[in-house]
């Protein structure tokens, strides 16, 4: 892996960036929608438990940091349904933010966020399982989507 960094102090980060944009960069503020937050917090919460869950039934690392220590490909549960559904769950918890601070510019911490965790943890975790599961990866790769 190139970036050491927990994905879940990454999120921290854009929720950081998403406060300064709510402050620095006000471009059209909205009334909270706790309404749609909140069930964006409750899926999040639930999708990236049921992720860390299918890791350890299958008694494979859950570390994003040892992709190549992985033991098995799981493609049941909710890996049926999203190939990192741990990074979105991470996601939804920041598309949450954005409807609790009502500011559209908070956006860009999403952006931060997808570019980030795209280019130095899922590509590089992509690589490793190809590596270690070849074609069986590969198929999986064409069912299932990177997100959602």
């Amino acid at each position: 892996m190139v970036l050491k960094i927990p994905p879940p102090i990454l999120m921290l980060m854009a929720l950081i960036v998403m406060s300064g944009c709510n402050y620095l960069l006000p471009w059209w503020q909205f009334n909270t929608l706790r309404v749609i937050a909140i069930p964006l917090i409750i899926i999040a919460m639930i999708s990236g438990f049921l992720s860390v869950l299918a890791l350890a039934k299958a008694d494979t690392t859950i570390s994003p940091f040892m992709p190549q220590q992985a033991a098995r490909l799981v493609t049941r549960g909710i890996y049926q349904y999203s190939r990192n559904p741990m990074y979105a769950s991470l996601l939804l918890l920041l598309m949450a933010a954005v409807f609790i601070y009502g500011e559209l510019s908070t956006m860009l911490g999403i952006v931060f966020y997808v570019v980030v965790i795209n280019h130095y943890q899922i590509k590089p975790e992509e690589k490793a399982l190809l590596t270690l599961f070849g074609k069986e990866y590969a198929q999986y790769c064409r069912q299932v989507r990177r997100w959602f």
